[in-house]
């Protein structure tokens, strides 16, 4: 399986039971060829007040396939899908999957009333190119967090306007080089970024811890995905109930093709 992404979406699926619960449907993931899926521990979500689930213990995840008739991942424990457990190897999904019919195992009453965070990661051919050079770049940008409950739009950035990006990095800093204050970790683990193309959602909600990649074995590439800075942006979760980040900038590394 080709290892290369070029599209993400995230999905919240709540917890209303001890037992099954089901991933709730999304349109944009309906026939997706999807390749793997990530298990995000956060307590403050994207565009919710929901607190989410920190703790992955006691829970499993079954996987349905397309038609939804047949279980072809039953009960993996859902810290098979923690990126903070699986120091980025992934579990392959490889197919088409129906939502509606997989679920969550949940075997611990405390969980009920919260949502987990999934990340689906998928192909856009349509968003994604082939390489046409082993030559790279590596650029910098600091995007200001001044709001919990707007959008943080990304800067524009000429020179990197129109580039076909094969990585994004987040980095913890003390200082950015423009000399803002920056995000650590755990605030990146509560921070959302949403990469758009025109109108389109290339990436959508990806915590932004994903993109830390310092300890992983497997980092994620993506295949020469195209966006536009000045339709794209990040948001803090908890719908303004998480302020931390406020008045600090996030540091991101851009590699691209030359």
């Amino acid at each position: 399986m080709n290892k290369k992404l070029s599209g993400a979406q995230a999905l919240l699926v709540p917890i209303t039971r001890v037992g099954r619960n089901y991933l709730p449907f999304s349109e944009n993931l309906r026939n997706r060829y999807i390749k793997y899926i990530d298990a995000v521990p956060t307590a403050h979500l994207p565009e919710t007040s929901v607190t989410g689930v920190t703790s992955f213990m006691n829970m499993s995840i079954s996987i349905a396939d397309k038609v939804g008739n047949a279980i072809v991942m039953r009960d993996l424990p859902l810290n098979r899908m923690n990126y903070e457990e699986t120091f980025g190897q992934r579990q392959p999904i490889a197919r088409e999957i129906s939502l509606q019919n997989s679920y969550i195992t949940v075997t611990e009453s405390a969980q009920v009333g919260k949502s987990v965070l999934l990340v689906f990661w998928f192909d856009l051919p349509e968003y994604s190119q082939r390489n046409t050079t082993d030559e790279i770049l590596v650029d910098g940008l600091s995007i200001p967090i001044t709001s919990a409950v707007y959008r943080n739009q990304l800067p524009d950035s000429l020179t990197m306007a129109g580039k076909r990006f094969r990585s994004i990095l987040f980095q913890s800093v003390g200082v950015t080089p423009d000399y803002a204050t920056g995000v650590d970790y755990t605030d990146a683990q509560n921070l959302y970024l949403t990469l758009r193309k025109g109108s389109y959602n290339v990436l959508e909600n990806v915590p932004l811890s994903l993109l830390y990649q310092m300890w992983q074995v497997d980092k994620i590439q993506f295949a020469n995905m195209i966006f536009d800075f000045q339709s794209s942006y990040i948001i803090v979760g908890g719908a303004g109930t998480y302020t931390n980040p406020v008045g600090k900038s996030v540091f991101l590394n851009f590699v691209y093709e030359k």
